[in-house]
């Protein structure tokens, strides 16, 4: 049986000025196209598994990082003036689905996973209330373990559900006040120590 190759998988399928090959599938619950980016270790079946993990999202998936996203969304107009800027139906939004009009997947990233059985995807795209920084969505095991602006997280990193990560990931967005209140009692049991000054001769 002959070796799978990224061409077989990926459409225009080269490699890139990073020396990763990357392509562009098709994103099926959205009937689009989307970038592929295979990191260097990462074979060509694994990135298959990864692209029919894309294919086999669902309703009910995309329900949750709709939700999260409206989370996102909210936190935007809640800390910032961008509602000035933004369509006035965007502030409105009660139906988590109705988020997607203001977003957008454009490309999935695969690194070489610690668990190849595990299914893990990190797919990242812009939305309007956030233009610069845009989105980044990290999915293991059927689940969104995070939801915020691109900083390069990792999908395989334990810690981003850490309850100290609450201020930037919004999978944790409904726990924020019991994790600010608990964030708050633990910096007054354990004050930073404060550096003496020294006294001038």
């Amino acid at each position: 049986m002959s070796e799978l190759r990224f061409e077989n998988i990926l459409i225009n399928a080269g490699i890139d000025e990073f020396g990763r090959m990357t392509g562009y599938v098709e994103f099926p619950y959205f009937h689009k196209q989307i970038e592929v980016i295979c990191h260097k270790g990462v074979t060509a079946e694994y990135a298959a598994r990864s692209i029919r993990w894309l294919s086999e999202i669902d309703d009910a998936l995309i329900r949750e990082i709709c939700q999260y996203a409206l989370y996102y969304l909210q936190d935007e107009l809640e800390c910032t003036s961008k509602g000035d800027l933004l369509d006035e139906d965007i502030q409105h939004i009660r139906n988590p689905l109705e988020v997607l009009r203001y977003m957008e997947f454009v490309s999935l990233d695969v690194k070489p996973p610690m668990d190849p059985e595990i299914p893990a995807l990190n797919l990242s795209g812009g939305c309007d209330w956030q233009e610069d920084e845009g989105m980044h969505c990290l999915i293991k095991n059927g689940h969104v373990i995070y939801m915020g602006s691109w900083n390069d997280e990792d999908v395989w990193d334990e810690r981003l559900l850490d309850d100290d990560k609450y201020l930037f990931n919004y999978v944790l967005y409904p726990r924020r006040e019991a994790l600010r209140q608990k964030a708050a009692e633990r910096h007054k049991q354990h004050p930073p120590k404060q550096i003496p000054h020294l006294e001038s001769p």
